[in-house]
């Protein structure tokens, strides 16, 4: 038999689409593929193909999840109206400041997340967007003063 030969009798014998029967038996029950085959009555491999068409392997499923995580991010990013924050004129044109440093940091940042959306993370210019968020998590952490604290930490165990 073939495998739509095989489908058609395990789908009469459930009376439900084989796509629900594997959701169950993969998902739901968590049965590895030899259990799954004993209880479908057809061969390993059948149920191997049908697991992996349906994307119910657990890795699949897995990355289908990030999948799914990242899209809800980038739909995020799209609503943040991060985009104001590009025509904003800056404060701290004439002077070398933290807060100048940090504005400037901000303003990059808020560019390379727009290059980022509009192009779906494609653009060579997008790959600086992790160095500038970065950044500004540095930044937070020095005004939060727990930069100076894991500097100090680090420099005591290093000096003993």
């Amino acid at each position: 038999m073939r495998y739509t030969q095989y489908k058609g009798v395990v789908e009469r014998e459930y009376k439900k689409s084989l796509r629900k029967i594997m959701y169950e038996l993969c998902v739901i029950e968590g049965l590895d593929s030899v259990n799954g085959a004993l209880r479908l009555g057809v061969a390993k491999t059948i149920f191997e193909y049908w697991r992996y068409f349906y994307r119910y392997d657990d890795r699949q499923r897995l990355f289908d999840q990030k999948v799914q995580e990242l899209d809800k991010m980038h739909f995020l990013y799209i609503n943040e109206e991060k985009k104001e924050n590009l025509q904003q004129e800056l404060l701290h044109t004439d002077e070398s400041s933290l807060s100048g440093f940090k504005e400037q940091v901000g303003k990059m940042t808020a560019y390379y997340r727009q290059i980022h959306t509009e192009s779906n993370g494609l653009a060579v210019e997008a790959s600086n967007l992790p160095l500038f968020e970065y950044v500004e998590e540095l930044l937070q952490r020095y005004e939060k003063g727990e930069l100076l604290e894991e500097v100090m930490n680090k420099s005591s165990k290093r000096g003993s």
